[in-house]
């Protein structure tokens, strides 16, 4: 994936995107306590706003992990709205998160959405990506999404 963004450094033991003002984030490498769990690579952004790092997503790679960070920074949140089999999902920027726990209440669902489809499932709790990121300490692009982003 090529990114307009700065480059990756390995200054505090893990790969990290940016230095002072312009860093971004970071991926870090997690083995499983079981030799046999293969490991992972999980990714952090960094909001040069208010000071805060998040978790985003996770991958098999390191390079996939970086990707994670890229496509945030070069695309931002994106509505996870489905709209039909041949337009896919919207393809414009989230500013909403709706969400609700699962009937059994065992994990979170939510829904992040643009200005447009901001009052789908009117009943879901609305927080901005912000306040979300706040409460639960992270988000990540397309977890629950109904079928392929074309």
């Amino acid at each position: 994936m090529e990114t307009n963004i700065s480059e990756w450094h390995n200054t505090i033991g893990y790969p990290q995107l940016g230095r002072g003002e312009t860093y971004k984030g970071y991926v870090v490498q997690v083995q499983g306590t079981d030799d046999r769990l293969p490991e992972k690579w999980f990714t952090y952004a960094f909001d040069q706003d208010d000071r805060h790092t998040y978790w985003i997503g996770m991958a098999d790679s390191e390079e996939e992990a970086k990707a994670v960070l890229g496509r945030l920074l070069e695309h931002g949140w994106i509505c996870e709205l489905f709209k039909s089999n041949e337009a896919g999902h919207c393809k414009d920027q989230a500013m909403t998160v709706r969400s609700t726990w699962d009937e059994g209440r065992k994990k979170r669902v939510r829904l992040l959405l643009c200005e447009e489809h901001r009052n789908v499932v009117r009943d879901w709790e609305r927080m901005t990506i912000r306040q979300y990121i706040r409460t639960y300490y992270g988000l990540e692009q397309d977890e629950p999404v109904i079928g392929p982003r074309l």
